[in-house]
């Protein structure tokens, strides 16, 4: 009886064991939609091709899909000649710094403000185009001759023209899936996603089995994957999304979706809802009780997608790095300045070294500021070395001149303890209007600067100046003088006296009696 009850403990603590092997971690929010083993990328319709107008112009169109109200900056200066036709379904807010060899153009009645560098809005003009993006392709063909490219373009903060470079490009613009880090001539700046990816990750000594969840309220409609090799995948999506997998090697697949895979078409079709909980004991039935390795959901609503799904221990991926660049710093020209001093006439020397006792002044300034945007707002500061981050109190400085540049300053005392001695300092600020209405998005600059530590003395000495020497040596004259004078008068005095009673005593006595014997 006792070998049977050891039996049965045994089996549920094994039983008990797998089951949690088998469980699904807990996703969190991804950054960025990216971090070192998963990386979820948007993927927009778009196209470009070679396309150059009879008079020499390029022809190009930028569908911005932007929150309402959202400011961007537009930097055209080393665009080519080129027509530029802009559409948007929300009102925008758009700081161009213009390109008098770019014409720009937008729907008539659009809900779109332009902002020039100097104060004086450029020159728009209204084109009457529908807000389909068949509709504005055929107007631009019709007007131009063609188009060159066709870009969209989610939240974007900036968006830069570097001009068109030598490289193969088709004939005619046919719009696709895209991603722009191909277009050579557009940069990008978007704003990060948020609460598009969650995702956990369990390392596990058998082979790696990922689950992708994908829930029935996201209206995805192609995946794209990029799957590492020796490994089983678990993709899980609403009805109709269509998994793509190309350079696929020794992987094993279970979806209820359709799959293509290497260009084969593989209709594998399961019943699976998106509850986590059903997924689970799907995984356990189809894979025979391994381990989960990663789980994920997507909520990135959008249509086409590029997912990464990569081993840890790799580096990373060329085509991820290269498809997903870094965004850029703002393409305002925000500046800071440190300062010694609350008068802000000399700069500090960025290899000269502040002492952790003193202050340091900081002046924070724009181009824009005075002409489009009339203030600088300073949302928090931080100072850096190498893995450490430390937020700065700061103190705004009255600035009497004008609202701009934005003046502060902070204290190096709780640097004092610290090993490094060499810091960056990095704040966010944001450029307004007098309103406060209007703000383009917050931007770091950053500043480096040396700190050296203050080290009090315990025993403190005096330090004398050559006027304290001076006078102290010509005061030792004095008293040497003084007291020279006294022993001398008392000298005198004393030898006075003493000559005195010598005379008296000698002298012969008249009363006193002649005796003689």
């Amino acid at each position: 009886m006792r070998s049977i009850i050891c039996f049965i403990g045994v089996f549920l603590c094994l039983r008990t064991t797998a089951s949690d092997s088998s469980a699904i971690c807990e996703p969190k929010d991804v950054p960025g939609s990216r971090n070192d083993w998963i990386v979820l990328q948007e993927m927009s319709l778009g196209c470009w091709s070679n396309f150059t107008s009879q008079d020499g112009k390029e022809v190009h169109i930028l569908k911005l899909l932007s929150s309402p109200e959202n400011i961007l900056t537009l930097l055209l200066p080393a665009a080519n000649p080129s027509v530029l036709i802009i559409t948007s379904s929300s009102a925008l807010n758009i700081l161009v710094y213009d390109n008098p060899a770019v014409n720009i153009y937008v729907k008539n009645g659009s809900s779109i403000r332009f902002f020039g560098k100097t104060g004086i809005p450029p020159q728009i003009q209204d084109a009457p185009f529908a807000d389909s993006d068949s509709a504005v392709l055929k107007w631009a063909e019709e007007t131009f001759g063609g188009v060159t490219s066709f870009t969209s373009a989610r939240d974007p903060r900036n968006i830069t023209f570097t001009g068109m470079k030598g490289a193969q490009r088709p004939s005619t613009c046919a719009l696709q899936p895209e991603t722009t880090a191909d277009k050579q001539f557009i940069e990008l700046n978007l704003k990060p996603p948020s609460d598009e990816l969650k995702a956990c990750y369990t390392k596990h000594s058998e082979e790696p089995l990922h689950v992708i969840n994908i829930p029935d309220d996201v209206k995805i409609q192609n995946v794209s994957l990029h799957l590492p090799t020796k490994s089983k995948f678990f993709l899980r999506g609403p009805a109709g999304t269509v998994w793509v997998i190309n350079n696929a090697k020794e992987i094993q697949l279970v979806s209820n979706n359709h799959i293509i895979l290497n260009g084969m078409s593989v209709p594998l079709k399961e019943t699976i809802s998106d509850d986590p909980r059903e997924i689970r004991q799907k995984v356990l039935l189809k894979f025979k009780g391994i381990p989960i390795t990663s789980y994920s959901e997507i909520h990135l609503n959008v249509s086409h997608i590029q997912l990464w799904i990569r081993d840890t221990s790799s580096s990373v991926s060329t085509e991820v790095e290269h498809t997903t660049p870094a965004p850029s710093s703002s393409s305002v020209p925000i500046q800071m300045q440190l300062f010694s001093s609350p008068d802000y006439r000399l700069p500090l020397d960025p290899s000269s070294k502040v002492q952790s006792d003193k202050r340091v002044y900081v002046e924070i300034t724009s181009e824009s500021c005075g002409k489009i945007f009339s203030s600088i707002n300073v949302r928090s500061c931080y100072v850096r070395p190498m893995q450490m981050v430390r937020k700065m109190q700061f103190e705004v400085e009255a600035n009497n001149i004008r609202e701009c540049p934005k003046r502060l300053s902070f204290s190096l005392e709780m640097l004092q303890d610290l090993p490094s001695s060499s810091w960056e300092l990095e704040c966010t600020v944001k450029l307004c209007d007098h309103s406060n209405r209007f703000c383009i998005n917050e931007t770091q600059v950053k500043r480096s600067f040396q700190v050296k530590p203050y080290i009090s003395n315990q025993n403190p000495c005096f330090e004398f100046g050559l006027s304290a020497v001076l006078g102290i040596a010509f005061g030792g004259f004095l008293i040497g003088v003084l007291l020279t004078g006294a022993l001398w008068f008392i000298k005198i005095r004393t030898a006075y006296e003493g000559r005195g009673g010598e005379s008296s005593s000698n002298k012969p006595r008249d009363d006193f009696p002649l005796e003689i014997r």
